[in-house]
């Protein structure tokens, strides 16, 4: 199988401070850790459920895809990342039956993580990244 488990789901939110409260408050889930990332123009907030990483992600920039999201679609969810083994050769595998990829191809994500977003119209509206753990 290709798809190991859930590596992570995002949620876009405007108030970071209030989404973190809540999220403590309704689920009693610790925070795992916060982060602000220039690059990226956003501020983000970590909880690790079992295996899986729940990340509420607020934009700190008016040009952040994360604000451009807001900006359409409203605060909530963003996307789905899928664990892979080998992000590489996917890659090439899903480039060779015609998959639309990210324009940014595999990057580097937090904790050194490698990743690929799969364009939302291959996935049925759906922004999908697949990762490969350091």
């Amino acid at each position: 199988m290709r798809l190991k488990r859930v590596h992570h789901i995002d949620f876009a939110v405007r108030d970071l401070d209030r989404a973190i409260e809540k999220y403590r408050r309704f689920f009693q889930v610790p925070l795992e850790t916060r982060e602000h990332l220039d690059n990226r123009g956003v501020e983000l907030a970590r909880f690790r459920l079992g295996g899986t990483w729940i990340v509420l992600v607020q934009p700190t920039r008016p040009d952040s895809p994360i604000q451009q999201f807001i900006d359409r679609y409203g605060e909530g969810f963003y996307h789905i990342a899928y664990e892979v083994d080998n992000l590489n050769d996917l890659v090439i595998e899903l480039q060779a039956q015609g998959a639309k990829l990210g324009k940014d191809g595999p990057r580097r994500g937090l904790e050194d993580w490698k990743l690929v977003d799969i364009d939302r119209d291959e996935m049925f509206g759906i922004m999908t990244q697949l990762v490969e753990p350091s």
